[in-house]
């Protein structure tokens, strides 16, 4: 199914894809298929190993680390799936839609040889791997943060 003109044009304001030439964006496009969820729907379930990678057009995704915590949320412009997309592992957390969601959905074997051609679009890519472990490292930060206090608090109610 061939997205929109009005979807390619929106995937060329996401940080994934803003350097990447418009004829090397249409091909790519030309590999994306357009899906929707529903609220509670699960993109990806932590541990699977799925291998799409997923622009969010519209909606919001929930971040959730089993066992411990939800780490992030996600909105328009955002990529899901990145860090699998590269290392081609087991994904690290669960994504549900927290709102319906439209995105475009990425294969990684008809994704990564664009990876491997143009740069601009590799580095787009390594960008977003590198934010959002960033952001998740802070989400960990805060939760670690936050143990420490309620073992401070338990220490004092002990004494």
């Amino acid at each position: 199914m061939t997205l929109s003109a009005e979807t390619i044009a929106f995937l060329k304001k996401t940080p994934l894809f803003a350097h990447v030439p418009e004829v090397r964006l249409q091909e790519i496009a030309d590999t994306g298929k357009e899906v929707t969820f529903q609220v509670g729907d699960v993109l990806i379930r932590q541990d699977a190993l799925t291998d799409y990678l997923y622009v969010l057009v519209d909606g919001r995704v929930a971040i959730e680390i089993e066992g411990v915590s939800k780490v992030g949320e996600r909105g328009p412009r955002s990529i899901l799936g990145e860090l699998a997309m590269v290392s081609q592992s087991p994904r690290n957390a669960n994504c549900t839609a927290v709102t319906t969601v439209k995105a475009v959905q990425f294969k990684h074997d008809e994704f990564w040889p664009f990876v491997e051609q143009e740069p601009q679009l590799a580095i787009g890519l390594l960008t977003e791997v590198i934010y959002h472990l960033d952001e998740t490292i802070d989400a960990m930060n805060r939760l670690s943060k936050e143990v420490r206090q309620l073992r401070g608090a338990l220490d004092k109610l002990k004494r």
